[in-house]
């Protein structure tokens, strides 16, 4: 049986102006955007710019370019020293293990899209492979 939602959204789809592409692009960047507003939000501030000498600043970070290691410092948390905007920042972020996979490519897609220069979500598969892989930050 064929479930509702899934019903729904191929119905949407099928009539949509959209490409599957876009409207994943879409769906990511809006779970993204809740998932940024209730963890990351807090310290990294709504607009992505950090707070004072605190936290560093999100929306003028090079590092959003590279997928596999945000993926790895949303998941595992990251120490030390970091240099953003030639600013140094030594606070440690939290690691934040419940996160799902999934919840995980969809914030990586909300950066991208928000703040880098992507214009598409970033798969499932692209987190899935990071996190096999990931380095101490």
């Amino acid at each position: 049986m064929i479930k509702p939602a899934i019903l729904l959204l191929s119905v949407i789809s099928l009539f949509s102006c959209q490409s599957a592409s876009e409207l994943k692009s879409e769906q990511y960047f809006v779970e993204g955007y809740q998932l940024y507003t209730t963890y990351c939000a807090n310290c990294h501030q709504a607009d992505g710019k950090g707070m004072a000498n605190l936290y560093p600043p999100l929306a003028t970070s090079a590092r959003l370019s590279d997928k596999s290691a945000i993926a790895c410092i949303i998941r595992n948390g990251m120490k030390g020293s970091i240099l953003v905007d030639g600013k140094e920042f030594n606070r440690p972020m939290p690691a934040n293990l419940k996160l799902t996979e999934i919840e995980i490519a969809e914030l990586v897609s909300f950066l991208g899209m928000k703040w880098g220069k992507d214009s598409v979500y970033t798969p499932i598969e692209t987190v899935q492979a990071a996190l096999k892989d990931c380095k101490e930050y």
